[in-house]
């Protein structure tokens, strides 16, 4: 539980939003390309507008199409968007805080889950591999190093 992340994940708004709504319809079909979100997962998007105007939003739910955000995160301002409008996933520095700090997960917990990823471990952690990896753990890795999970494999930081 906690942050989520997808490759170049993006949609066009089906419809136009002011800047109170907390729903938003995403094309027919395009919200699949964005995470699956269980109890207390979320991920970062970002809106864009025709004149490059951004809003970063908090998704908290996606159900098929809508996606449930929480508006204006950091220091942006909720504004109105056009239907046709973008909404993208991008790397933003709360995204990235929350993956540094164990993905916010809820219950009190600090995993962080990567799956095929190559990452730079920034503080020492203990890394365990679940029933699919390739290989079993615990092992430590220090602060500085590069980690390369296998293809196939999931490791959980905890």
């Amino acid at each position: 539980m906690g942050i989520k992340f997808a490759n170049n994940a993006f949609a066009t708004l089906a419809s136009g939003i002011n800047s109170s709504v907390t729903s938003i319809t995403v094309t027919t079909g395009q919200g699949a390309r964005f995470p699956t979100l269980g109890v207390g997962d979320y991920f970062y998007a970002t809106l864009v507008d025709t004149s490059n105007n951004l809003e970063i939003v908090k998704c908290t739910a996606r159900s098929t199409d809508v996606l449930t955000v929480v508006r204006a995160q950091e220091s942006t301002t909720a504004r109105a968007y056009s239907a046709g409008d973008r909404i993208e996933m991008r790397v933003t520095a709360a995204s990235l805080a929350g993956a540094a700090s164990g993905g916010g997960a809820v219950g009190g917990g600090n995993d962080l889950v990567f799956y095929e990823n190559d990452m730079v471990v920034t503080t020492n952690y203990t890394l365990t591999a679940n029933k699919n990896a390739m290989s079993a753990g615990p092992v430590t890795i220090n602060s500085g190093v590069t980690v390369t999970v296998p293809t196939g494999a999931v490791w959980t930081i905890v």
